[in-house]
């Protein structure tokens, strides 16, 4: 159940944001230059980027842990995926100092509960949790106290960069770390070459070969199909979800025709794998089995890479999948 956090509590992560605020570290940091910030209590480091440098988006974005730093370098290499579509590899909590026609209304309570003032263009500091299938939203109180744990060490980081001229050769792959000692009793902060592991494979085997034997026996379409997830351009408030949500759709399109051939809309609590497995198999017997199919990315490739092998359909990925991408643009419209 969601908790929401003490006026005490969003003072003390205000009060740490306004004293890394003070270092501008956008005038040092690219996006892409990656502080590690490794917490004794957490078996995965966190990871800031601070963006600004470009004098647009003033903003901290942490990254908990290695799938969630994964899925921001997926997203900083992404070239053909859809602006609307991004969203799906977004797990992470922001703050950003923007202006306040951005903030939403709890958000400014906060602000007006704690007597601060901002004034001017990104000058309004707010925090946004970013999770899969749901809007950003406010940070819950468990986000917040460790949002505040996480700044106040890299404040310290930052503070040994800046002030103390600490050298980081981040355009050689490096990063600024920070963690504790506990041999020492010290924390430290170092530079070191960035090292995260490579994302996890999810490759789902299929053994039940009566549905193999079913499957190969459906006839060939003519045409290769697109499969992805669409995120619905809408926000669903329900009072069974802890903050609202953002319906995604499985779809099934016709690579040539740009039709949609078979779809499902997913919520929070399904299934996902079960789902994206189940429209596939279903598909396959009710419409035929295609020659080729075009996914996204490496994640649905490897739920579906094994049936596809056994019924020797093609699997290719591609960021740009037009008959969908045209589809959801159509929905964001």
């Amino acid at each position: 159940m969601r908790k929401e956090a003490s006026i005490r509590q969003w003072n003390e992560l205000y009060e740490v944001t306004i004293n890394i605020k003070k270092f501008e570290p956008w005038k040092y940091l690219w996006d892409m230059d990656i502080i590690t910030i490794i917490l004794p209590e957490y078996e995965e480091p966190f990871y800031c980027s601070v963006m600004g440098k470009g004098g647009q988006c003033f903003a901290i974005a942490v990254y908990k842990g290695f799938e969630s730093i994964n899925g921001f370098f997926k997203l900083a290499d992404a070239k053909s995926i859809p602006p609307n579509q991004l969203i799906r590899y977004q797990d992470n909590l922001t703050c950003y100092f923007g202006d306040r026609e951005e903030l939403s209304s709890k958000e400014l309570k906060v602000i007006k509960d704690l007597g601060l003032k901002f004034r001017g263009r990104n000058q309004w500091i707010y925090y946004r949790s970013f999770k899969p299938n749901y809007t950003p939203y406010i940070l819950e109180q468990d986000e917040v106290i460790e949002l505040t744990y996480v700044f106040k060490n890299l404040f310290m980081s930052l503070k040994a960069m800046i002030e103390k001229n600490l050298k980081i050769d981040f355009e050689e792959g490096n990063s600024l770390y920070r963690m504790y000692d506990k041999e020492q009793d010290l924390w430290l902060n170092f530079e070191g070459p960035m090292q995260i592991p490579n994302r996890q494979s999810m490759t789902i085997i299929i053994e039940d070969e009566l549905l193999i034997e079913n499957i190969k026996k459906q006839k060939y379409l003519k045409n290769a199909v697109e499969f992805d997830t669409v995120f619905i351009n809408s926000v669903v408030e329900d009072k069974k979800y802890e903050r609202p949500i953002m319906p995604k759709m499985i779809v099934i399109a016709d690579s040539k025709t740009g039709i949609m051939l078979h779809f499902n809309i997913m919520l929070p609590e399904d299934d996902e794998i079960k789902q994206i497995l189940d429209l596939f198999i279903d598909f396959i017997i009710n419409t035929g089995k295609p020659k080729t199919i075009y996914v996204r990315d490496e994640y649905i490739h490897d739920l579906l890479s094994d049936l596809c092998k056994k019924i020797n359909t093609k699997i290719i990925i591609s960021e740009e999948l037009p008959s969908i991408d045209m589809f959801a643009e159509n929905i964001f419209r």
